[in-house]
């Protein structure tokens, strides 16, 4: 077994690391929402540097989760709730990759893609920030607004397939508006995916 570090009798409260993964996600989106709308090239580091820290506080999650004698949670349970948090945040790193290899200007539908996404995932850090602090009283309406704008990504999606037939673009151009739309329509299921994993972990901590 691993060494803990931490301190003997000290109990680590995963719903606030849960918590702060969220928090992480919520800025990397934001910043991504502001290189689409702005192409501020500038932002990409901070985004970079989120998610280093995301992957920082999982690890340590990780390792108090492997330490720990009890859990609040079955354990799998825990490193699958915190790997779909993961997920998104790593979603969003690929996603700031995309617009700098390609020198991508995002498209107004793009953009308008990202504002939702902004939204679930700011509902996502909201539900589990409720979670993390006991209080529930908006928990599963946060978690419903976390998912309900994942059929309106999926809409622009199409849309956004739909426009390129009238697309005067060349066709290197045209594929890599296909595949960045098709990358923030896999973002917005990963966020829903989430918020399926926040709620069903939720139920099990009932009592």
């Amino acid at each position: 077994m691993k060494k803990s570090f931490f301190k003997k009798g000290e109990r680590p409260n995963f719903y606030h690391m849960l918590k702060r993964q969220c928090e992480i996600t919520m800025r990397s989106s934001l910043l991504l929402l502001r290189l689409a709308e702005n192409n501020e090239e500038d932002l990409a580091e901070e985004i970079e540097a989120c998610e280093k820290k995301a992957d920082k506080v999982r690890r340590d999650l990780i390792d108090y989760v492997e330490n720990s004698f009890i859990t609040p949670l079955d354990r799998h349970d825990l490193f699958s709730l915190s790997r779909s948090i993961d997920d998104v945040t790593d979603k969003i790193k690929d996603l700031k990759d995309f617009i700098l290899f390609f020198h991508y200007s995002p498209t107004r539908k793009n953009v308008e893609m990202i504002r939702l996404i902004d939204s679930s995932i700011y509902s996502l850090t909201d539900a589990m920030s409720e979670w993390a602090d006991d209080r529930i009283e908006n928990f599963w309406d946060d978690i419903v607004r976390a998912k309900k704008n994942e059929n309106q990504v999926k809409r622009l999606y199409w849309e956004n397939i739909s426009d390129l037939d009238r697309c005067k673009e060349t066709l290197k151009d045209v594929i890599v508006m296909r595949e960045f739309s098709k990358d923030l329509n896999s973002l917005a299921n990963k966020i829903g995916k989430a918020a399926d994993s926040i709620s069903d972990a939720k139920i099990k901590s009932i009592k």
